[in-house]
């Protein structure tokens, strides 16, 4: 078995179709390699050559599983089971309330009638593969994600037990407790089953690193087989019954012999991505891999390698039938080619007095009212709901502009600048339906709002529309942006906020390190003032984490109206504290919480800060009892269980506060190891809180088996909801929750307490839900700092940012709104925690260090100059910046039937390159930053042209520059801001948006807003500019960013002349006069003739444009036009005959004309200042100049 290798890679040429590879599967009867992605699609590839055979689309959510029998191919998705044969034709579908959660199937006793199917969902189903129905329901306690048949059917669930079952009653013979996480995988073969898994350490899920080996028969493991790297799938050779393929999502398999654990083969799969399905053909010859990059890969273990033994040929398209060619002349009948035949009458034969015209359907009428309508005979009666004014009727109208959908900027200057400015479309702050006691209806902000873009791109989106206030909203249409709602919680917990700024100031060298990332955000949301801001960075190193995977975090390409949002925001609370706590955990921990002992070692920061301290006791029957402590930072709300329907119809009438108090110190019964038996027993565990936290996080629990309407209103006024709550431990550590009323007074024997406080809810994230639309979710924060709004309470909906009152927020009446996460925190916080002890030194040193990751940087070609301790900026420090962009993904666009182009989501960029340079003193224009940023996704697009940015330049391997990763970068710039740098450039709004960070603009001087009129479109670039003020040509085959950033600097030297001058407004219109002549496109090697030269009676150092020659040097040509001007010989008009003469000049003679005005001025002193600065000279304009002299 040493000998495997891989033959063919393929990919789906179509990238609309293309998508993560999400099952795989060999065809048993013929040779084919059927796949499976998540867009529900499924496909076929003939032989070892992988030939494209069929495909077609089989489900609209991805597809978990596919099985091939002789009559055709059998797929499973979340939602349902479909069979169809080969060629893509359905036979039959199975969907409806049975399928909810499916996850696995497999073939019963009968493979050619029966499979079973199982999931995350209360039934197994026996379905009938004739017929397409259910047979048989099998009542399942676990839930099961994974499932093979040997003798017996074994089942692994996400609590790393693994069933078996008997094939034909399908009832539990064994129970194997194989990890104590979610199972990954299982094979079976013979008498071994084999087993590989995740296990549960300090509340995360970690890959065993064995593969776990059980005899059926005795029930009793073997010896496990080592995989360091992480085992992810298993596959048994069919023909060598003690050989087995075990797998990595790396890509990284073995071959091993189970009954010798030291005969390993080693190999490794070429690819990009991670692997999401294996499969090993029934011959044993050859494996395929399906990754996340849409590849397929398959390996052989010998040359004319076969799927099958025996395989039966595969049906080939017919080749359609050529009709004989028929001439048909001028005077032939028409008859001679005959209609085609048919039995029914034809549609066009329907009588026009059958035709009728259908009006609009009913308007649905109010939920409310069906609810409590009575029938007497046809009759329906029902309450009027109340939630409607008298005499009001309902208006239905169609209107030009979807409501609560702003213009573009781009189209509200134009209606302005034509006069025909209409009126701006309703806001959704105009909604007068905000939530009363008794209104379920929801408000227009609530809803999923998204960012429309034009051919200006995200910068020609209002955002003001949508946010009136002075907090920043986050934007969308970023990866994993459903994490925004909790971002904007942890932003508004302020001893959190600190601790993340203090962090970014110390010198932390993790590169993907999310407590940098979230300092980095705080910072820009501080100082946003009600801008937008988009979390890319935060999210993008969010994405690099392995955890995020194996948690399942990473939010769908494709979202639809069953993603469970309120399950991953819940996952992702628990996942950032536990991250947060790992990295800002250290031998030195400040001490935040004045209530610790001053002998004890300080815990992290984010255990003073949410951690509560919990006992957990365990006793077996045995009375071995076993003590840990442990420091959780969320807690769970424990409703009743699932199986027991009285106790949840018990549950609905508890209060919160006692569903709180349960959750916290509770005791269960479980099964768990115990040394001293030997085996696993039924044991009693219970949950002791020792400490109560500052903040408490608590999960609601929504998306489990907790129905929603627990969070329903209970009257008109009150909610179930608290505002504020009591908590006490006594002596015993026996706890009592209590509500108290909002303006409940502190008491003061529990302010600094650790075992008494005082509640307030902070902060609500809620899931909104609408029936057939995308859930999405939105935080309500408090703050009270605002002292001039009506209510301290604001929605936080993405960058829709809004005031709201706070009966809107404890109103969970409508069945649209549920929440999902709570943050309540204590009263006496500020005097509970001193936020003082943290560090508050910036870390400088990063803008003196040489810092590069690149193997093969060449140092003696170094193009920046580092700073020195004594250069480092003061406030108001000149320095000039540009930076250059690789893209990640293509533009995605749609043709709209009137043939217009409509931009879905723009091409993502990622910053490539940054250089700064020093814009004052002996050292002016020398860069001291010019850094190449280390690529850590793949890159679609260089942008060569414009960015300069070649493939290898940013890869550690290849790379001959600077190459750091972008969190150094980042930093570097962040130091710059905050010592407070003035950056120079041209376009720096566009670029401060892809770095990602918030720059104030009383410290931006861009340039492509110095040189533009505020009523013209047009904005100037830097090359015309270039090309116009300083007579050079730049960008003529790449763009250069120390050359841009140079130029740009150059460029605004020539404002602070022109502004001193008093002329910078007469030579911007001469800008604008001239782009239009030259339609903005300069010319390489002849630059314009402008009145500019005119004022350059003293040109700078930084003033790059030649200066002109000397009367000595003037070309012969025409040498006696400086003796007519000192003659003082009288100027005659300019005639036609010497316009045309003058136009028809070389390059070379025209470059005299800026000297003449300056040599006029010299020996015509009687001329004043303000006629010499206006004499023209350009043969484009009518003004008089002397003519040419023949």
């Amino acid at each position: 078995m040493d000998n495997w290798f891989e033959v063919r890679t393929t990919c789906d040429a179509n990238l609309n179709v293309a998508s993560s590879i999400s099952a795989i599967a060999f065809d048993p009867n013929q040779e084919l390699l059927w796949t499976g992605n998540d867009k529900g699609r499924i496909a076929s590839h003939f032989g070892s050559g992988l030939h494209r055979y069929t495909s077609f689309r089989a489900h609209l959510a991805p597809v978990i599983q596919i099985l091939v029998n002789d009559r055709g191919v059998i797929s499973l998705s979340s939602d349902a089971v479909k069979m169809t044969n080969r060629r893509g034709l359905v036979r039959w579908t199975l969907s409806n309330e049975d399928t909810t959660d499916l996850r696995c199937m497999t073939y019963t006793t009968m493979p050619d009638s029966e499979i079973l199917a199982a999931g995350k969902q209360h039934n197994m189903l026996v379905i009938n593969v004739a017929r397409g129905t259910v047979v048989k329901k099998v009542e399942s306690e676990s839930e099961i994600v994974v499932m093979r048949k040997s003798r017996l059917v074994c089942c692994g669930a996400t609590s790393g037990e693994v069933t078996l079952r008997d094939p034909r009653t399908f009832k539990v013979e064994h129970r194997v407790q194989a990890h104590t996480g979610t199972i990954s995988d299982i094979d079976t073969i013979g008498n071994l089953l084999l087993t590989c898994g995740f296990s549960a350490r300090h509340g995360n899920l970690i890959i065993d690193p064995l593969v776990k080996v059980y005899d059926i028969r005795t029930m009793r493991p073997l010896v496990p087989m080592p995989f360091p790297t992480g085992p992810c799938f298993l596959k048994m050779h069919p023909k060598l019954s003690t050989t087995v393929f075990i797998v990595s999502q790396s890509g990284q398999f073995h071959v091993c012999d189970i009954g010798n654990t030291s005969d390993i083969h080693f190999y490794q799969a070429n690819t990009s991505s991670y692997i999401n399905a294996i499969d090993l053909s029934t011959s044993g010859e050859m494996l395929a891999f399906g990754d996340a990059a849409s590849f397929v890969h398959l390996w052989e273990d010998r040359k004319d390698a076969k799927i099958n033994a025996y395989s039966n040929p595969i049906e080939l398209p017919s080749m359609p039938a050529t009709t004989p060619p028929i001439t048909v002349g001028e005077k032939d009948s028409l008859s001679l080619i005959g209609m085609p035949y048919y039995k029914e009458p034809l549609l066009s034969v329907w009588p026009s007095n059958m035709i009728f015209e259908v009006g609009n359907p009913p308007p649905k009428i109010d939920p409310e009212i069906l609810n409590n309508i009575k029938m007497i005979d046809f009759v329906g009666y029902s309450p009027n709901p109340g939630n409607k004014k008298r005499n009001q009727v309902v208006r239905y109208s169609r209107k030009k502009h979807k409501a609560g959908t702003p213009k573009f900027r781009s189209e509200k200057e134009r209606e302005l600048q034509s006069g025909k400015g209409s009126k701006e479309p309703s806001s959704l702050f105009d909604d007068e339906s905000e939530l009363d006691a008794t209104s379920n209806r929801m408000p227009k902000y609530y809803k999923r709002v998204e960012i429309k873009y034009s051919r200006f791109g995200v910068d020609d989106f209002d955002f003001e529309f949508y946010n009136k206030t002075h907090y920043a909203g986050l934007e969308t249409h970023i990866t994993n942006s459903y994490c925004n709602s909790l971002l904007q919680v942890l932003f508004f917990t302020p001893v959190l906020r600190s601790i993340t700024k203090s962090h970014i100031g110390s010198d932390c060298t993790k590169e993907n390190c999310l407590c940098c990332e979230l300092g980095f955000l705080f910072r820009m949301l501080e100082d946003a003032k009600g801008r937008n801001c988009q979390a890319s960075n935060f999210l993008r190193a969010f994405g690099t984490i392995p955890q995020v995977l194996a948690l399942g975090l990473f939010e769908p390409d494709e979202p639809d109206e069953k993603t469970p949002y309120s399950m991953l925001i819940q996952n992702f609370n628990r996942f950032i504290l536990e991250q947060l706590h790992q990295e800002c955990n250290s031998n030195n921990n400040p001490r935040l919480l004045k209530s610790l002992p001053l002998e004890k070692t300080p815990l992290s920061m984010i255990q003073q800060l949410f951690g509560m301290q919990v006992a957990s006791i365990s006793k077996c029957q045995c009375d071995t009892q076993t003590d840990r402590l442990t420091t959780p930072f969320v807690l769970d709300l424990q409703f009743s269980s699932k199986n027991h329907k009285g106790k949840e119809r018990e549950s609905k009438t508890k209060s919160f506060v006692d569903i709180l108090r349960t959750s916290i110190r509770r005791e269960t019964q479980q099964k768990a190891w115990c040394n001293n038996c030997q085996q696993y027993v039924p044991t009693i565990a219970k949950k002791i809180p020792k400490s109560l936290p500052p903040v408490l996080s608590i999960n609601c629990g929504v998306g489990t088996s907790v129905p929603a309407d627990i969070w329903r209103t209970l009257d008109g006024q009150k909610s179930w909801l608290p505002k504020r709550i009591s908590m006490d431990l006594d002596d015993d550590d026996n706890l009592t929750v209590k509500e108290l009323a909002s303006n409940a007074v502190v008491d003061i024997n529990t302010s600094g307490s650790s075992k008494s406080a005082n509640y307030e809810l902070m902060a609500i994230i809620s899931q909104v839900r609408v029936e057939k639309e995308i859930p999405h979710l939105v935080a309500c924060v408090k703050d009270e700092s605002e002292s001039t709004s009506k209510s301290p309470w604001y929605l936080f909906n993405d960058f829709l940012v809004k005031n709201v009152t706070e009966q809107e927020v404890f109103n969970f009446q409508g069945v649209w709104k549920t929440p999902v996460v709570l943050y309540y925190s204590r009263v006496d916080i500020s005097d509970l925690m001193d936020t003082s002890a943290l560090p508050s030194k910036i870390d400088k040193s990063i803008l003196f260090k040489d810092i590069s990751i690149s193997k093969h940087r060449l140092t003696n070609k170094k193009s920046s100059v580092l700073l020195t301790p004594e250069e480092l900026p003061q406030p108001g420090t000149l320095v000039a910046i540009d930076a250059e962009f690789v893209a990640l993904n293509q533009e995605e666009t749609e043709i709209i039937s009137d043939g217009t182009k409509s931009v879905i989501r723009p091409k993502r960029l990622s910053l490539a390159r940054v250089s700064v340079l020093r814009g004052e003193g002996v050292k002016e224009n020398v860069p001291f930053i010019d850094d190449y940023i280390a690529a850590s996704e793949p890159v679609v697009d260089y942008l060569t042209e414009f960015s300069g940015i070649a493939a290898g330049d940013l890869d550690e391997a290849s790379s001959k520059h600077t190459l750091v990763p972008l969190k150094v970068a980042y930093k570097k710039l962040r130091l710059l801001l905050d010592l407070g740098c003035i950056f120079v450039g041209h376009g720096l709004k566009k670029d401060f948006r892809i770095i990602n960070i918030l720059v104030p603009p009383g410290q931006v001087i861009d340039t492509v807003d110095i040189f533009h009129i505020k009523n013209r479109q047009r904005k100037i670039s830097l090359r015309f500019l270039a090309w116009y003020l300083l007579n050079q040509d730049i960008q003529t085959d790449t763009h250069d960013s120390i050359e841009d950033a140079r130029t740009a600097l150059a460029i605004y030297k020539k404002y602070l002349q022109f502004k001193s001058e008093g002329i910078f407004e007469e030579v911007l219109e001469d800008i604008y006069s001239e782009g239009r002549k030259y339609n903005w496109k300069p010319t390489p090697g002849v630059f314009p003739t402008s009145r500019i030269g005119n004022s350059f009676s003293n040109l700078s150092e930084t003033n790059i444009r030649e200066i002109p020659p000397p009367i000595s040097e003037i070309p012969p040509s025409i040498p006696e036009i400086p003796l007519l001007i000192s003659e003082g010989t009288e100027i005659p008009p300019l005639t036609s005959e010497g316009a045309e003469s003058l136009t028809s000049l070389t390059p070379e003679e025209t470059e005299i004309r800026p000297s003449l005005a300056s040599e006029e001025r010299e020996i015509n002193p009687s001329l004043a200042p303000e006629e010499t600065k206006n004499i023209p000279f350009s043969a484009s304009e009518e003004t008089e100049i002397p003519p040419p002299l023949i």
